[in-house]
């Protein structure tokens, strides 16, 4: 266990010195253009230059103020709670889930991201991050984000969830050998279409593990609901027809042969 712990720390340490090093940003968080009635948020300057006042390392303090939306609306990202020891904080090239852990999967804390403003008639609402593994962990316990309206605490599961970008950031060593780490894009996608009260503000809450670094984030919300999950042609009955008398013609060979 000793040995372990030694690997996660040296690979938060490395981690660390990539992000401030200024890592490239991964290219799957992306405009998913949303039909209707629609308005968006970005966090791209989640780092340390572009949010002063804030506590240092370990990140348990309190922060200044909430981190608004850089790039379009007025949604804004707030720290929820600590982690086990440490809390979120801009540091160094990103937001980082900070503490002195060496656990893998420690309680980082968690975040939400509040809009007070959505369109109305609100039918669709997409979230994609950029957030980088500590030993093979982005989200603690692999939690995804889910989504609450109305002040409540619906913790609303995606209707849709998928990594768009993996980037390698290195290898961790397990007693059962070595494991990738990645850097991920998650988009995650929620039908509100049955939801018959008006919708006059949602949050997206998540808790990272400790030493997992978010590198960017976008919101995309519009009055009407389209899937971004991708479909399987369907073949048209004719086409299934002929696909049966080809099989059976086949079949009917196989019986003539001696």
């Amino acid at each position: 266990m000793r040995a372990i712990r030694k690997t996660v720390l040296g690979l938060a340490v490395a981690t660390l010195a990539t992000a401030s090093a200024g890592l490239s940003r991964a290219d799957g968080i992306q405009d998913p253009g949303l039909p209707g009635t629609t308005q968006g948020d970005s966090w791209t300057t989640l780092h340390s230059a572009a949010n002063p006042g804030f506590p240092g390392f370990p990140g348990t303090g309190a922060w200044p103020s909430a981190i608004g939306s850089n790039l379009g609306g007025d949604a804004e990202l707030t720290k929820v709670a600590n982690g086990a020891g440490g809390g979120p904080i801009p540091l160094g090239g990103s937001m980082y889930f900070a503490g002195f852990s060496g656990d893998i999967n420690a309680f980082g804390g968690t975040l939400a991201i509040n809009d007070s403003t959505p369109v109305a008639d609100l039918a669709n609402v997409v979230f994609q991050i950029d957030i980088g593994e500590a030993a093979t962990y982005d989200f603690f316990d692999h939690v995804l984000p889910v989504l609450n309206f109305n002040g409540g605490t619906q913790a609303l599961a995606a209707t849709y969830a998928v990594i768009t970008s993996r980037v390698s950031t290195g290898v961790f060593q397990t007693p059962e050998g070595p494991e990738e780490v990645y850097r991920n894009v998650h988009l995650l996608q929620w039908d509100l279409t049955g939801i018959s009260e008006p919708i006059t503000s949602f949050s997206i809450e998540f808790s990272g593990v400790q030493h997992a670094q978010i590198y960017g984030m976008r919101v995309d919300q519009s009055d009407v609901y389209t899937s971004l999950a991708p479909t399987q042609a369907v073949p048209e009955p004719a086409s299934m027809a002929l696909l049966f008398v080809g099989v059976a013609a086949l079949g009917v060979r196989r019986l003539r042969r001696p």
